[in-house]
């Protein structure tokens, strides 16, 4: 295992520890230098920073925090000591076992730190080999490149819950060669369909001619045949659908048709070669904490979505330029009335995501967080300025937030949802995927005269698509937008180029006030006063509600909110 993989997951872990004070991690870390370590050299802007714990000590380099936190990781290893024993290095796993004290599922999360890295080493390992220059309308480079870090400051990111290291080899986004499909049968009387009329042709899709013939001829007009992933087919398909397998409601009909390249979600696949439309289809293994299904509610809550922002770009000028939308209305889903709001009819399911005409540079916001500077770069310039860039960035992407803000909805805006399309350094638009977490709030909807999605949430559940204060909708662009898309992006400009953190906030700061003028003085009042003059911001905590409730047996990712000092305050940027 290269030192490289563990390096990147401790990075995630020690950051995570301190910020969220995980056990009073971050309330016990002290600046100084244990005696035993006193060979060890500190670099320039380094600082030894130790944690007493139960068992003795745990002590490592760090830098500088920035304007989140008071300390950031700058280096391993991680020396545990004290207790009499000699100082040794943990591995990510045993800190985190150290560090969680008693919470209920360490043991489950530090198996998932462990596959971190081991899932690191091979995705790194097949990157290697791999051309990753990002190409002019085609998105499967900037999918890989985003897949090296995933979700920016989570220990567990990389990791791919319930595979084996071989398995994210075979199924995984670096896979070189097209990764075909399985097909079933599924009765129609059976399936839930999207509203789009090619919900009912789905091999028409993403199938060659010739693999549509086959196809054709094994299926009469009562099925409709539909892609499974060949690791779903495997292991899960027989043991969730045993009883339908046994009355033909669901017959296995082919393997191995199609050609298709996982992307960094993994479930989500584009066609090889590379066309406007990707498949998407579920797996019973986890990541972040969360299970990769796709039950069929979500589907159609997101096509309800989809309407809604529709109508908003139509209308919105500022939208209508900056923001394009991917066509999430085709789709299938198993069926079963009694169990609208379940988790299994997730299992078997298939969506075709129909990307609008890409052209000039299309990368997912997710990439420009990954440690890939030296690629991307001289993909977007040959004269590429980093804070231009970020300015540049930071001005659109707060444009177009607050453009939908101004209506009382707000998009999930990660990285992973957003595509970024480029011509040079300068932002032409966004595009969007995703849907299902389009969230709201009515009353300034119906201020807007914007026209309400009516979801289906099942009755008493916990939910945060529709919020009961302007504060939490406008806490979800701090917290997603800003601190985990954007600074995650600030963090990797920062560490290629050398820069100090203080100066992107700065462009941001400048981005949030322009950006403020031409909104409804409701509107700005609210988003002045929780971005530029609060003490603090909310924080989305990922590892403390990931160790207090385990993995989640549903499609929602374990999260809980901290909070964090504001970044924009006139006292933290210059």
């Amino acid at each position: 295992m290269s030192a490289e993989s563990a390096e990147l997951v401790m990075r995630d872990l020690v950051d995570v520890l301190l910020q969220e004070d995980l056990a009073g991690f971050g309330a016990r870390a002290e600046a100084g230098q244990p005696a035993e370590l006193a060979g060890e050299p500190l670099a320039p802007g380094e600082l030894w920073c130790r944690v007493k714990l139960a068992a003795g000590w745990v002590c490592c380099r760090v830098r500088p925090g920035g304007a989140l936190q008071r300390y950031r990781y700058a280096r391993g290893p991680v020396w545990l000591g004290g207790g009499g024993s000699a100082a040794r290095p943990l591995r990510p796993e045993e800190l985190l076992v150290l560090a969680s004290g008693e919470l209920a599922d360490a043991a489950e999360v530090s198996e998932d730190v462990r596959a971190a890295v081991e899932h690191t080493e091979v995705v790194l390992g097949q990157r290697a080999a791999l051309d990753l220059t990002p190409q002019e309308g085609r998105l499967l480079a900037g999918e890989r490149l985003a897949a090296t870090r995933n979700r920016p400051f989570h220990p567990t990111a990389r990791a791919a819950s319930g595979w084996t290291a071989g398995e994210v080899a075979r199924y995984g986004p670096m896979r070189a060669e097209p990764l075909a499909l399985d097909w079933v049968a599924v009765r129609r009387d059976r399936l839930r369909f999207g509203t789009d009329p090619d919900s009912q042709r789905l091999p028409d899709l993403v199938l060659a001619a010739e693999g549509r013939q086959v196809l054709a001829d094994l299926v009469d007009d009562e099925y409709l045949a539909i892609p499974v992933h060949p690791w779903q087919f495997d292991h899960l398909l027989p043991a969730q659908f045993g009883e339908e397998l046994a009355t033909r409601a669901v017959i296995p009909l082919v393997r191995g048709l199609g050609r298709c390249h996982p992307t960094a979600s993994i479930r989500t696949l584009t066609t090889a070669p590379e066309t406007r439309r990707h498949v998407k289809l579920p797996l019973g293994m986890a990541t972040l904490g969360a299970t990769r299904l796709l039950p069929p509610r979500y589907l159609a809550n997101a096509e309800r979505a989809q309407e809604c922002m529709r109508e908003l770009v139509d209308r919105d000028t500022l939208l209508r330029r900056r923001v394009a939308l991917c066509d999430e209305r085709i789709w299938c889903g198993w069926h079963d009335p009694a169990d609208e709001f379940g988790d299994r009819p997730g299992q078997l399911a298939a969506q075709v995501r129909v990307y609008p005409e890409l052209d000039g540079l299309v990368l997912p916001m997710a990439a420009l967080a990954a440690h890939e500077w030296d690629v991307l770069a001289p993909a977007i310039s040959d004269r590429f300025d980093p804070v231009d860039f970020f300015r540049e960035l930071a001005k659109s992407f707060c444009e177009f937030g607050f453009a939908f803000l101004r209506y009382g909805v707000l998009p999930e805006l990660h990285g992973q949802n957003v595509v970024v399309q480029l011509r040079g350094a300068r932002v032409q638009r966004f595009v969007l995927r995703d849907h299902d977490t389009l969230r709201l709030f009515p009353e300034w909807m119906a201020s807007a005269g914007a026209r309400d999605p009516e979801y289906a949430i099942k009755p008493g559940a916990a939910q945060s698509l529709r919020l009961e204060s302007a504060e939490s909708l406008v806490g979800y662009l701090q917290t997603l937008g800003f601190q985990v898309n954007l600074y995650g992006i600030a963090d990797a400009l920062c560490r290629h180029f050398g820069l100090d953190e203080g100066v992107l906030w700065t462009q941001l700061r400048l981005a949030v006030r322009e950006c403020l003028q031409p909104l409804p003085a409701a509107v700005a009042e609210v988003l002045r006063a929780r971005l530029l003059h609060a003490e603090t911001w909310p924080s989305r905590e990922v590892l403390g509600p990931l160790l207090r409730q385990g993995r989640s047996s549903g499609v929602s990712m374990p999260a809980g909110l901290g909070v964090v000092p504001n970044p924009l305050a006139s006292g933290m940027v210059g």
